[in-house]
């Protein structure tokens, strides 16, 4: 076979592959934009399902008096108080939107799990390398921390009496030292201001 004809029989099975490869190229693409569409639909559907509308709730951080004061923020919150309650935890750990109000949990602090017994009794489960490691902070902070938690339970779950803080998945006796974490909190109104009571 010469030269010539081997160089055409090249170019032509060059352009036959190249109508097949548009035809791939335009059936991947058409698969892509259909997985994005049902995924936007899925969360959709998901949102709807779990009832998820955008609730207010109310966060206590402490404010330059010393106190505990309520910030109300709206944020998107499922129907129920099993998906509910993790959400309003996260959303405290992000501190408040308000520059004179404090954030009380360490930056690392992260959520692994909160739940309701019955009873009344949130469990509140963090971890985070400071909690971890032994937070080096004083009876103050430790008690606003621990007690902004309690009463944005409290305040936002009718049913939620009390609050049980776990460290990594174990009960602790504390936080940093100070407040004994050994059994389960109650409100304490003495540490918030009039105003968010």
């Amino acid at each position: 076979m010469t030269e010539s004809l081997r160089a055409a029989k090249r170019a032509g099975e060059a352009r036959s592959s190249a109508p097949k490869l548009g035809i791939l190229l335009i059936a991947l693409l058409l698969l892509v934009i259909a997985a994005c569409k049902k995924k936007s639909e899925t969360a959709v559907n998901l949102n709807a399902a779990n009832k998820v509308s955008m609730r207010q709730v109310r966060l206590y951080y402490e404010s330059p008096q010393m106190l505990l004061v309520a910030e109300p923020r709206s944020i998107p919150l499922p129907e129920s108080s099993a998906g509910a309650i993790p959400a309003v935890v996260r959303e405290l750990l992000k501190g408040p939107a308000k520059p004179p109000l404090l954030r009380l949990f360490p930056e690392d602090t992260v959520l692994r799990g909160a739940y309701l017994l019955p009873g009344g009794t949130a469990i509140v489960d963090l971890s985070g390398a400071t909690l971890s490691s032994g937070w080096g902070t004083g009876t103050h902070q430790e008690m606003m921390a621990a007690y902004s938690l309690v009463h944005s339970m409290t305040a936002n779950f009718e049913e939620v009496r009390r609050v049980r803080v776990l460290v990594n998945g174990n009960p602790t006796e504390t936080l940093a030292g100070h407040l004994s974490l050994t059994k389960s909190l109650s409100p304490h109104p003495a540490l918030v201001e009039a105003s968010s009571r």
